[in-house]
């Protein structure tokens, strides 16, 4: 008989997207994630096949619990120009917040290229085109609803938005000023702002 699991997958799967999140994936060794997981190498490599496979992981677990956490408001069917400022005001505020820096863990993957570069760019353009059909739907809501010109470009800001969200994510990781990302993001405001009827 095989050894009874003294663990639960998606606890221990939490715990290791939380250590990359904060230390980054090259820097995050075996040890420190046995340690974090309250697993032994070998129940880790049993589990997980690598510590390539527990990041790839630890990425699912980010996307389907982390983004949402940031963005169920802007993805929900009836978004509409609140639901933007709501999330673009929040981004530029992150900078007071204690764990400003972890930033985000897709964009730290890209940063980073990790687990590989193929890897990291398939779950960056995952992140592009979730944020860009957030952002799209929420301002064809509001066109549809006359909130907006004319002629506002809502294809170019649905692509402007996360653009401004993913710098904002870098600045936070490098500890920029959090000026800067105020900013930033008050900037995207004012654009929006430009274009409400």
């Amino acid at each position: 008989m095989g050894r009874r699991k003294t663990y639960e997958r998606d606890d221990v799967t939490a715990r290791a997207m939380r250590l990359f999140w904060e230390q980054g994936y090259h820097p995050t060794s075996t040890r420190d994630l046995t340690e974090a997981m309250g697993m032994n190498p070998a129940a880790l490599y049993a589990e997980f096949g690598s510590k390539e496979g527990l990041y790839l992981e630890a990425i699912k677990r980010y996307e389907a619990t982390v983004v949402p956490g940031h963005f169920a408001s802007l993805e929900a069917p009836g978004a509409s120009i609140e639901q933007i400022q709501g999330v673009l005001d929040f981004m530029g505020s992150i900078g007071g917040y204690e764990r400003s820096h972890y930033g985000c863990l897709l964009c730290n993957a890209a940063i980073e290229r990790a687990p590989t570069l193929e890897q990291s760019e398939a779950s960056t353009m995952r992140f592009v085109r979730r944020l860009t059909l957030a952002f799209g739907q929420a301002l064809a809501n509001a066109r549809a609803a006359g909130r907006l010109r004319d002629d506002a470009p809502v294809e170019e800001l649905s692509r402007f938005f996360p653009a401004v969200l993913m710098g904002i994510f870098v600045m936070a990781r490098a500890r920029v000023d959090a000026a800067v990302m105020r900013a930033a993001a008050d900037q995207a405001l004012a654009r929006l702002a430009s274009v409400i009827a």
